[in-house]
């Protein structure tokens, strides 16, 4: 694992952003641009995963939009559940990418549910390990954290893969709704520390223990009550 500060993170050789999901109103520059320019492993694609129900029409145009940016190729892989997280098919197309991107959606457990101990998740580390970057976008986000909260009212948060370990990652944070869920959460996980990610904006780990953030807003970091609250740049 690989540590700055009170953060701990898979080791490899790209980078892991978590974003806190797009703004309805995209910036001119928005958190994949950026992520593409600077951290995209080069001359390899990029693999969109929809797994947490995000409009395939708005992932496929995304792919192709890719190419334009950065000359390589980009697809959306096509996996909606487990069955589909074993295809050798898939394995394929996320090992040979320079960029995963975990497309926001409704359901970060779908995700998470998908992808726990399955080949292709071995094959996104696999990718993470030569070099590709991980992109997490809103409640795929989450998944990379260590507990993933449903949507449905009365859900019960799951384990998630703990790319990013002991940490709770809130997307779209905003306001006294968003630190009073995240802190929910914390009470019930007593050993993690809460990342609450406004929208536009996203927490980006190095593989040489680089924390950056991009975009403009302010990424909080949230202990549990009993240690307090601080918050981070």
């Amino acid at each position: 694992m690989t540590q700055a500060g009170p953060l701990t993170w898979r080791t490899g050789s790209g980078w892991l952003v978590l974003s806190g999901g797009e703004p309805p109103e995209p910036a001119e520059s928005s958190i994949l641009d950026t992520v593409t320019l600077r951290w995209a492993y080069p001359n390899r694609p990029m693999a969109i995963l929809p797994t947490a129900g995000g409009s395939l029409n708005q992932l496929e145009e995304l792919a192709l939009g890719y190419g334009d940016l950065s000359g390589s190729e980009g697809y959306v892989v096509p996996i909606f559940g487990l069955n589909d997280a074993h295809q050798s098919e898939n394995y394929q197309l996320l090992a040979e990418s320079g960029l995963i991107y975990l497309a926001d959606g409704p359901d970060a457990l779908a995700l998470v549910r998908a992808l726990r101990d399955s080949p292709a998740l071995e094959a996104i580390d696999q990718a993470y390990a030569e070099g590709a970057s991980i992109l997490g976008l809103g409640a795929a986000a989450m998944v990379l954290g260590a507990w993933v909260a449903g949507s449905a009212e009365g859900a019960q948060p799951e384990p998630g893969l703990g790319w990013v370990q002991n940490v709770i990652i809130e997307p779209r944070f905003a306001g006294s709704a968003s630190a009073m869920r995240l802190r929910a959460l914390l009470g019930a996980q007593p050993g993690c520390l809460g990342l609450g990610i406004p929208e536009g904006s996203a927490l980006a780990l190095g593989p040489d223990s680089q924390v950056e953030t991009v975009g403009e807003g302010q990424v909080t970091v949230v202990l549990n009550q009993v240690r307090g609250e601080t918050g981070a740049a």
